[in-house]
Order: C-alpha cells, then sequence, then structure tokens
C-alpha cells in the first residue's frame, strides 16, 4: 500500500509518504539553499542529503531540514556540528502532530537511530508556545523486542491499553495525542517513558 503522492515526485521527500519508519544514511547537510516559496518569494533554507535502500541508493535524495530536525539529530547522535553527520544513521517517519501554524499537517520528524543504546527525551522549545514540546528518540536496531510497552499505574486503562495493542506507529502517534491533552506532571513523564517503550518495540522492525 502506497500514498498517492508519490505519483506525483518532487524534488523533496514528502512526509506523507512515509507510510513507516525509514532508516537513512546522511550524505551531507547544506545550509543557506535559496529555494522559491510559493508566493514567488525566496528564502535560505537548510537541505539534508541522503541515501537508503531504495530509490536513493546511489543519487541522494533531499530532504528540508528545520531546525526541530536539526536539534533531534544532535541529540540521536550525541554530536551537535553538522559537519560531522555525514555517513551517520537516523531513521525517520511521518508525525502527523506537526503543526503549520495552528493547522496541524504532519511532518517529518527525526524518530531516533540504529547508533543509539538507549532512549532519550528532547524538550524543544518553540515561538510563541509557553511549554517545549517532548519528543521521545529511540534506538531503532533491526533486533526484534518482545518487551511489552509498560502502563504506569496511574494511566487510564483505555490509554494504556490502546498503546500496548496498536500494532503500527500512526496509531500510537493517535493515542499519544490523546495522552498530551489528558496527563501533566507526573502522570506526563510516566506516560512519556511508556510511549517511548512502545516506540522503540514499533522501530525494532525498521531496515537500515
Amino acid at each position: 500500500m502506497g500514498h498517492f503522492e508519490e505519483m506525483y515526485p518532487s524534488r523533496f521527500l514528502k512526509g506523507v509518504t512515509l507510510l513507516q519508519p525509514q532508516t537513512i544514511r546522511i550524505v551531507e547537510v547544506c545550509g543557506q539553499v535559496e529555494l522559491e516559496q510559493d508566493d514567488g518569494t525566496k528564502k535560505e533554507k537548510v537541505i539534508l542529503l541522503y541515501k537508503d535502500g531504495g530509490k536513493h541508493k546511489e543519487k541522494p535524495g533531499e530532504i528540508v531540514w528545520n531546525r526541530t530536525n536539526s536539534a533531534l539529530t544532535a541529540a540521536a547522535l550525541s554530536e551537535v556540528d553538522p559537519k560531522k553527520w555525514g555517513g551517520r544513521l537516523i531513521t525517520i517517519h511521518h508525525d502527523k502532530s506537526v503543526a503549520f501554524g495552528a493547522e496541524k499537517k504532519g511532518g517529518i520528524r527525526v524518530l531516533g537511530s540504529p547508533e543509539m543504546t538507549k532512549g532519550l527525551s528532547v524538550a524543544i522549545k518553540m515561538p510563541r508556545r509557553k511549554n517545549p514540546i517532548i519528543y521521545q528518540l529511540v534506538p531503532t536496531q533491526t533486533k526484534a523486542t518482545t518487551k511489552p510497552a509498560p502502563a504506569a499505574q496511574d494511566q487510564p486503562p483505555t490509554l494504556a491499553g490502546r498503546l500496548m495493542r496498536c500494532k503500527s506507529l500512526r496509531e500510537a502517534d493517535a493515542i499519544n495525542e490523546d495522552a498530551l491533552a489528558t496527563y501533566t506532571g507526573d502522570d506526563l513523564a510516566a506516560w512519556n517513558a511508556a510511549y517511548a517503550d512502545k516506540l522503540r518495540e514499533l522501530a525494532a522492525t525498521v531496515t537500515p
């Protein structure tokens, strides 16, 4: 099963075509690339060049790489210098919660890396938002795991049960949105730990 957007190829990878997490190898990160916007004006963007095991096995693909993904990449690789990212592996996915303005349209986000040995919470401060967005980065090595996602003791059974039974990253993202609107404080911290374990379980089948 694919997405109709794949019939309309463009220069840059479209997030909606990532129907499952995909591990890519970074080739290079290029800053100050001038791109034409929808209104005809030009704006400088950062572009990530990558290779994968598919159509970009030989010729690198391109992704418009925003500040959030740069911060997540730096955390996943434990390296803040983008000049040292070449040859490193990261796993990306389509995150439906990514907002453009007031509307959630979804977008590409870093899920983790096969090079990680343990999960990591990363707080990203966004403009005009009181609280940072918490992202859960997970190791995406291919070794299967049988460890189920633990449920926090104070979680309502509906959310905990849905998380334990879900079989896809998209379903987990939808459940997480409900949890983020429900939990605060220690309950949210417990949920984040359970959610990170579930992401690790789902990502374990991703092939670099």
